[in-house]
């Protein structure tokens, strides 16, 4: 049967638009307290979708290092960091991320369930070790600003540069305060528990696309997914509080 010409395009569009379009390939860059929710997700995602999905990044500055250097698609930070940065857009809120208190593996895991358990643990302890503020992470300043309350005032403090958990290691201190999933991960400490609520000790996290990306449709597509409503309970499941449920 002939058949005339506009005929014939519009059939190959038609034919065009059926077949599945290729898989992306998607970089996320991430901090290590974010990680472990964003790499379930991303194994879900991959299986639904069929796109590769890669999750990076580790402390801050790499974060800030890889975003920079790329490629990248996607990139999760304290929201703080993602209001100051001009290289990533379409900032959607994920959620809060608790400051943890952690202990040397091995060692006696001290009771923090209350706010008078909390302040005796870190008023007996024979250093306090936090990530220091000067270095600029979101989590260093909040702790530094909590252990300045009256109530925290006898506490030797141990600023570290890096992982505040690296001062459990080398015995300059015996707590430790940080993002509760890096110490959760982290199979050299012990996580007592978080910081009680009324220290309102917790970081804002949020997602963005990186303006370096070549793939801002499929980024956008995962955003999308990572905070669907049903995916509420896998982020708390891994340490992050979701704005979303």
């Amino acid at each position: 049967m002939w058949i005339p010409r506009r005929s014939s395009v519009v059939l190959l569009i038609l034919a065009l638009l059926a077949v599945p379009a290729r898989s992306a390939t998607l970089t996320i860059l991430a901090p290590a307290s974010a990680q472990p929710g964003l790499k379930a997700l991303a194994a879900d995602y991959t299986a639904k979708t069929g796109s590769v999905v890669t999750v990076g990044g580790g402390s801050r500055a790499n974060v800030l290092a890889a975003l920079k250097a790329g490629p990248a698609d996607v990139v999760v930070l304290p929201t703080n960091d993602l209001i100051t940065i001009n290289t990533v857009s379409g900032m959607t809120p994920l959620g809060t991320i608790a400051v943890g208190v952690g202990v040397k593996a091995g060692s006696k895991v001290p009771d923090v369930s209350t706010p008078e358990k909390f302040r005796a643990t870190l008023l007996r302890a024979r250093g306090v070790a936090f990530a220091d503020p000067a270095a600029g992470t979101s989590a260093g300043q909040m702790i530094a600003n909590m252990l300045s309350l009256p109530d925290f005032r006898a506490v030797k403090r141990v600023p570290v540069q890096g992982l505040a958990v690296t001062a459990l290691a080398d015995g300059r201190a015996d707590i430790a305060l940080q993002l509760a999933p890096e110490l959760a991960n982290d199979k050299a400490v012990a996580l007592a528990g978080p910081v009680p609520d009324m220290y309102e000790a917790a970081v804002d996290f949020s997602v963005g696309i990186a303006a370096v990306t070549g793939n801002a449709v499929a980024a956008r597509d995962f955003i999308t997914f990572i905070t669907d409503p049903a995916n509420a309970k896998l982020w708390q499941a891994n340490g992050l509080i979701p704005l979303f449920h």
